[in-house]
């Protein structure tokens, strides 16, 4: 199947837009800019025209790239965390007070333990661009200042996985325990945070065929009541939890 290069560039610049709108409107609604109604419409308007987008965007890219299955995977999980990041960055701006985006300075500049806020907010908007490169440069600075901060090992953790999991044999298995131990250390740094179980579930269920583990996990991950996008994650990705909340 061949692919027309405006083809791809036209869904690349469609996500661009749907991820900046998706990131626009969280910041709108911690600034009181818009009511609950609203943005509940507006955030599922966007969500499924982008994860419609990006999932048009790996078929393309797949189409082109004859990729083995394990790969085919692995780029469904990364539109599907990218998805996951864009619409939770309002959420994570908001737990954070006076959090600050990149290149605004507060009075008095921003050193040190300071600069933290504002390196997290660059991490989740190159997540939610799908540039994972960035954002694992951005969480890996941020664990250089505070070796404990939960989002920042679980999100590492995420992408060393993602990124052992394209590997082979011993390099591939000792990735993946790399992965898994900063997942651990998230937990341990705050147990009531969700994303590290969903991540340590889905790596389970995905890449090392533990069932078991993948359904503990992912019921960890839900009982800690995650954002919906990432009860989607673990909902698609491993089998019987009950991800409903119910």
């Amino acid at each position: 199947m061949s692919v027309e290069p405006d083809t791809l560039a036209e869904l690349e610049e469609q996500r661009r837009f749907l991820m900046r709108s998706l990131r626009d409107l969280d910041l709108e609604r911690v600034a009181g800019d818009v009511d609950d109604d609203d943005y509940e419409t507006l955030r599922d308007d966007y969500t499924v025209r982008a994860a419609d987008v990006l999932r048009a965007i790996d078929d393309q890219k797949v189409s082109t790239r004859g990729l083995p299955r394990r790969s085919l995977r692995s780029l469904a999980l990364i539109a599907a965390v990218v998805l996951v990041a864009a619409v939770g960055a309002g959420l994570l701006v908001a737990r954070s007070s006076g959090q600050r985006l990149p290149g605004q300075v507060a009075t008095g500049g921003i050193t040190g333990a300071d600069e933290v806020p504002a390196i997290l907010v660059d991490a989740r908007t190159a997540l939610g661009a799908g540039d994972l490169r960035r954002a694992a440069d951005q969480y890996g600075s941020v664990l250089a200042v505070e070796p404990n901060h939960p989002e920042a090992l679980a999100y590492v953790g995420w992408l060393t996985a993602l990124a052992a999991n394209e590997t082979e044999g011993q390099l591939r298995a000792e990735g993946l325990a790399r992965g898994r131990e900063r997942l651990r250390q998230s937990i341990a740094a705050d147990s009531d945070y969700a994303d590290p179980h969903c991540f340590l579930a889905v790596i389970a269920a995905q890449w090392e065929d533990d069932q078991a583990g993948a359904r503990r996990e992912g019921r960890r991950c839900v009982a800690l009541d995650p954002p919906t996008q990432m009860r989607a994650l673990v909902a698609e990705y491993v089998d019987g939890v009950d991800v409903t909340g119910s």
